[in-house]
């Protein structure tokens, strides 16, 4: 029977027939076929849950919960259908009340795997860790075939650090489903956490092969890329704009006309971010959200996560408007950005995770720019600017490789606000026992083959120098490290490893270190800047990419330009240079964070006034053609 059939009715007929064309993908013939259903029964159970799970399928979110709502009641509370309306619930942002259906279908069913899985979701956005785990464990025991249930156990033991046993999570859910794309990225994660760059790039190469329309796939790989030292700056950015050539260009025909556009008396700015939590970027957003002038600024926060901490609220308290966006869609967001009639909309995230640079593909806002959180281009047409300074990205250098135009920033693109429980600046260490200790505080995904070389060479170059070196508590990634610097020659009981630990805790690191050595080709930041407010000098290799060029703009800012090298020796030659200066080494101690302090690095003030004048210059400027622009 054709959806168009107006004859006599079967019902539980054109049921079956609206779940086959549902399943198979027609969705407005199964909504047709369900909605004549409903025609002759207004009260079919199914026919309502059905459509609730379409409408929820297809975006239509506060539609798809009164169904689901409707249809819980009319199945007296069927525990698959309290399963999805907790579902739409949490797609919704209420999970509170999403964790309450989730627990009551599990009551009527305790062995409905979905639901526990879904349970730990919500558990695991709200930061209940332990909790979300027993969940997942527990699905897994009723469900071991469950792909899902392993990957989402993969992806929170993750996020807990717990990459060697994510790892075996992610891989059982490989073994049932090889194409699961979400497992395949979240597997690609956890092998980057563990230095396995070339396993993880081929792990992102099969999860994009397998959902070759997902962008999260896509942008892990280019992530992941910044780190590789083998392709070539040209073959990076080639990437980027196969990204947007896949996901931009099908948007470019929905950009709005913004050449009408009137701004009112302060400029509206809108800043994006899965971060306004504890987490390293907070450092850098908390100065120039609390130095805004408010008499040309208006600050709107759009918040793309659900968890939050201290460190939300108070910023909360630093914008005036505060939004949380997790769970809305890239088109639904874009149409809150024109609603709320943003000038300038600003991405704080780039490829990282968190992103929503398909809102930005939407042109939602006359002027947009990215910042901060992805020290390279986007790849999107779309973002107009990247904030960035001369030293990150000399002029003449970098700007082949973007589809922004480059604004430099009069001072430096970073503006840095020391962690809350700081302690003190130690005393020397090579003052105590007359041996250099060197160190690495950078995240373990960034420790490449070559980065390790160096390493190795510069011990052997400053003898009975030490090395203490962040690493996973994992006994087997310690031992191939271990094993990197055996092969060139050095005893592994010169190396020392601490793991992930507290802010303050991480921070006290510094106290066993005298010099701090900086990755490559993908350096540090946030831990650069603390390094120096520990008044631990870092040597950094500034090379032409754009990802390797942070050190170079931090040290250069505080006059150290003799621990910014532009060759491999030079790395190793500066390195080796402040090793030799005990005397030197215990004068800079005491003076980096004086230094530091009264630089333009931590002059918040200064730093809001450039930002804002650079807003101000983008938005008189919004006119130009685009080619001129670039």
């Amino acid at each position: 029977m054709s959806p168009g059939d107006t004859g006599a009715m079967d019902i539980e007929r054109l049921l079956a027939q609206g779940i086959e064309c549902h399943r198979a993908g027609r969705l407005p013939d199964a909504e047709t076929l369900y909605r004549r259903v409903l025609a002759h029964a207004p009260d079919h159970p199914a026919a309502v849950h059905y459509l609730g799970l379409l409408a929820m399928q297809t975006g239509h979110l506060a539609a798809a919960e009164e169904l689901l709502a409707r249809a819980a009641a009319l199945s007296r509370n069927e525990a698959e259908v309290l399963n999805n309306w907790g579902t739409a619930l949490a797609k919704l942002g209420r999970l509170q009340e999403a964790r309450e259906r989730y627990l009551a279908a599990i009551a009527r069913d305790p062995g409905l795997a979905d639901a526990l899985v879904n349970l730990g979701n919500v558990l695991a956005d709200t930061g209940e860790h332990e909790e979300a785990e027993r969940r997942y464990r527990a699905a897994i025991a009723i469900a071991p075939r469950s792909a899902q249930a392993h990957n989402n156990l993969g992806r929170l033991l993750l996020a807990r650090r717990r990459a060697p046993q994510a790892i075996v999570a992610l891989e059982a859910a490989l073994a049932i489903d090889p194409r699961h794309g979400n497992a395949l990225m979240n597997l690609g994660n956890a092998l980057r956490d563990q230095g396995k760059l070339q396993e993880a790039l081929a792990r992102y190469r099969a999860a994009q092969a397998a959902r070759p329309d997902d962008p999260e796939a896509f942008s892990n790989l280019l992530l992941a890329l910044n780190c590789d030292p083998e392709p070539t700056p040209d073959a990076i950015f080639a990437a980027h704009r196969e990204f947007a050539a896949r996901f931009e260009r099908p948007l470019r025909a929905q950009w709005p006309d913004h050449s009408t556009r009137k701004r009112g008396a302060r400029l509206r700015v809108g800043y994006v971010s899965p971060d306004f939590r504890a987490h390293a970027a907070a450092a850098f957003i908390e100065p120039l959200f609390a130095h805004h002038d408010r008499s040309r600024v208006e600050v709107v926060a759009y918040y793309n996560a659900w968890a939050q901490d201290e460190t939300t609220q108070h910023l909360k308290g630093l914008a005036d408007r505060f939004v949380t966006i997790a769970g809305w869609s890239d088109a639904q967001f874009a149409h809150g950005v024109r609603a709320d009639a943003i000038d300038v909309l600003v991405d704080l995230s780039g490829h990282t995770a968190g992103n929503r640079l398909l809102a930005f593909a939407r042109r939602p806002a006359p002027v947009q720019v990215t910042w901060l959180g992805y020290l390279n281009t986007t790849g999107l047409e779309a973002m107009d600017y990247r904030l960035t300074d001369a030293r990150a990205d000399p002029p003449g250098t970098t700007e082949r490789w973007h589809t922004e135009k480059l604004v430099r920033l009069p001072a430096s693109l970073w503006c840095y606000r020391p962690w809350a429980a700081s302690p003190e600046v130690g005393a020397s260490p090579a003052a105590a026992s007359g041996q250099v200790t060197f160190g690495s505080t950078n995240n373990p995904a960034k420790l490449t083959a070559d980065a390790l070389t160096a390493w190795a060479q510069i011990l052997a170059r400053v003898p009975e120098s030490r090395l203490h070196l962040h690493a996973p508590d994992d006994a087997d990634f310690r031992a191939r490290l271990l094993a990197a610097f055996r092969a060139h020659g050095i005893d592994p009981a010169r190396i020392a490893f601490f793991a992930r630990v507290p802010a303050a805790d991480y921070l006290a690191q510094y106290h066993a270190i005298d010099i701090a050595l900086d990755t490559f080709p993908c350096c540090g930041g946030t831990t650069t800047f603390d390094a120096l407010w520990m008044g631990v000098p870092v040597v950094s290799w500034a090379q032409a990419r754009p990802f390797s060029r942070g050190g170079a703009s931090i040290l250069g800012n505080l006059g150290l330009d003799e621990c910014v090298a532009d060759a491999r020796e030079d790395y190793i030659e500066a390195a080796a240079r402040l090793a030799s200066d005990l005397p030197g080494l215990v004068r800079m101690r005491t003076q980096l964070r004086a230094r530091l302090s009264a630089s333009a690095l931590m002059d918040g003030s200064r730093f809001a006034r450039a930002v804002e004048d650079a807003y101000d210059a983008l938005w008189a400027a919004r006119g130009a053609a685009p080619e001129e622009a670039r």
